[in-house]
């Protein structure tokens, strides 16, 4: 688990001051890297620094009978950055905030201590840092920024710029290890020293940004995958759409058919009852014929009498009876039918001929 603690340091001039406080104590309506979820979390010295700024500014300038040069660094903005993994293990703590705030107060005085800058306030920042794009998890930047006015009090002096010039080992090497010191019973350790002016690592601001640059890189590749699923679906919509006219069409279709089929199931039936009845006539007549004497006289001299007609009549008949004793379409009793007229084309010359050569009365 990490549980180190690092001071590093940065400083400004007077033309500087609004922004650059304006930001550690979020005054402003958007700040960058801020995760505003989380800025009900911050917490610091409560009172305005930047008015504190501008008392002190105002003090030294009396203090020195004349205007501070535009161009001098009239303020330090000190990091206080702590690991993630020890701060979460200090936040389990109900008063944590009370504690933590007493070491941040104390930590400035042994600035003030060993540089002479003069305390201004702090804000302990724990809205700051990026989603991890493939966890989701949040990876917090929790610091605390701390403001010092350059000048000393005791001396009238400005003691950055001496600061700066000491040899041997930095006055910001040293302030790491006081701060390792102060928080050391919070569990935390001294963590690797940056100088200054010669600072290798990357600035928090430059570190952050390559993080939100990344997440909006991984954004804009989830927005053209949704792009392409919503056209697959699009196109996959339009081809269920087709597919469903499809098979209204052949459901259509199939209902034409079965009325059609349902039509010809009735057709065949009633032919069945058509050939059933005429054929159940025709054997009654003919079983009347036979048990009539008469007409059996009759008949026979008929076919006595009309050869050819009677063979003729005879043929239709076998066809007649061929056609009711197998499973025709109706159609085929059409042409037996005219077969029967073309056979007997005069009936009533026929009929006057048989009166004559018999004597019968008809």
């Amino acid at each position: 688990m990490k549980n180190y603690v690092s001071f590093n340091a940065k400083y400004y001039k007077n033309s500087n001051a609004a922004g650059e406080i304006g930001h550690v104590q979020r005054v402003f309506a958007e700040n960058t890297n801020q995760i505003k979820q989380f800025a009900a979390d911050n917490f610091g010295c409560g009172y305005n620094i930047y008015d504190r700024y501008k008392e002190v500014y105002d003090q030294v300038e009396s203090i020195k009978g004349k205007k501070i040069q535009k161009n001098s660094n009239t303020f330090m903005d000190g990091v206080l950055s702590f690991s993630r993994d020890q701060m979460l293990e200090i936040m389990k703590k109900p008063d944590w905030k009370t504690s933590f705030s007493e070491h941040v107060e104390q930590f400035m005085q042994d600035v003030k201590e060993q540089t002479g800058m003069e305390p201004l306030g702090w804000e302990m920042h724990m809205d700051e840092g990026h989603k991890d794009p493939e966890t989701g998890e949040y990876k917090m930047n929790y610091h605390a920024q701390c403001i010092f006015f350059n000048y000393d009090f005791k001396t009238n002096t400005a003691p950055l710029r001496k600061l700066e010039g000491r040899k041997g080992e930095s006055i910001w090497s040293k302030l790491q290890g006081t701060a390792g010191q102060r928080f050391e019973d919070l569990g935390f350790v001294r963590g690797v020293s940056a100088d200054m002016t010669k600072a290798k690592h990357k600035e928090k601001d430059d570190f952050i940004a390559s993080k939100q640059a990344e997440i909006e890189r991984l954004q804009a590749e989830l927005v053209e995958r949704q792009t392409r699923l919503d056209r697959a679906l699009q196109d996959n919509q339009e081809l269920l759409e087709r597919v469903a006219v499809g098979i209204d069409g052949l459901i259509e279709q199939h209902n034409k058919a079965n009325d059609i089929f349902n039509r010809f199931e009735e057709r065949i039936e009633l032919e069945k009852e058509i050939k059933s009845d005429i054929k159940e006539v025709a054997q009654s007549i003919y079983k009347e014929v036979k048990s009539n004497e008469f007409l059996t006289n009759l008949y026979e001299q008929f076919r006595t009498i009309f050869p050819e007609t009677h063979a003729k009549i005879g043929n239709l008949y076998n066809k007649v009876a061929h056609y009711f004793n197998k499973d025709s379409d109706a159609s085929e009793l059409l042409p037996l039918l005219k077969e029967a007229k073309e056979s007997i084309p005069d009936l009533e010359n026929l009929q006057d001929e048989l009166k004559r050569k018999t004597k019968i009365k008809i």
